[in-house]
């Protein structure tokens, strides 16, 4: 029934977004056609745009957005919506967006920052971060069937961080707080040392996850029909 209700992803491209369904996420968007409709918002955001939208996304803002669109969203997620937020390195300042200005609401804010890895290995830019250690959450790892075999899950915490290696492209850090809860981080070999790249907020109806910005289709992709650790 919910899937009735609430059968399309949408994209925003309002705000000059980085990335967008045909700049950056064709990959994605045809995989997820069979089970999805995905469309494309160039308009501001209102509460009729939205009707039957299970997932919004945002990749990369670089405009503003007003008050009211934040209530708009707001009003979205409590009624059950998803939302996707992502940004890169600089965060705010070098997007000229104010996103945090909702995420910080549910305890989430993107740093101005970049993620640098200190030591040399398969990639040859720094900021092509690939880190080895930097699952927070055991279901990440299982998610992406990276579980290590064998390993009792209150005695794991070392070996769970260490079941999943991702490359994390031109990104920023994040500061996280109750009620958000933070699932990978840079590790110990990326600077900064161990902060969070990836957090969710989960309402009593429905998740909201913000990431800051992956560098599309080469920095991997996410699963959008289900932004909540299972």
């Amino acid at each position: 029934m919910e899937k009735e209700l609430r059968s399309t992803i949408l994209f925003n491209a309002y705000k000059k977004e980085l990335f967008t369904t045909n700049n950056g996420y064709k990959s994605m968007q045809k995989k997820l056609r069979s089970n999805w409709k995905i469309q494309s918002l160039k308009d501001e955001i209102t509460s009729e745009k939205l009707i039957g939208v299970k997932l919004w996304i945002t990749a990369g803002p670089r405009e503003k957005f007003t008050a009211a669109e934040f209530e708009v969203l707001k009003k979205y997620l409590d009624s059950g919506g998803s939302i996707l937020v992502m940004l890169g390195e600089g965060g705010e300042s070098r997007f000229d967006t104010n996103i945090n200005f909702l995420l910080e609401e549910y305890g989430i804010m993107v740093n101005n920052d970049a993620v640098v890895r200190n030591v040399y290995y398969k990639y040859f830019h720094p900021k092509e971060a690939l880190v080895s250690d930097g699952v927070l959450n055991r279901e990440i790892s299982r998610a992406a069937g990276k579980v290590v075999p064998g390993i009792i899950d209150e005695e794991s915490s070392g070996n769970n961080a260490q079941a999943l290696t991702f490359v994390y492209p031109f990104g920023a850090t994040l500061s996280v707080m109750k009620p958000a809860v933070a699932v990978l981080s840079t590790g110990s070999v990326c600077f900064p040392l161990n902060r969070p790249i990836l957090a969710f907020y989960h309402s009593k109806v429905q998740p909201f996850l913000d990431i800051p910005l992956w560098e599309a289709e080469a920095g991997g992709s996410l699963e959008a029909k289900n932004s909540r650790p299972a």
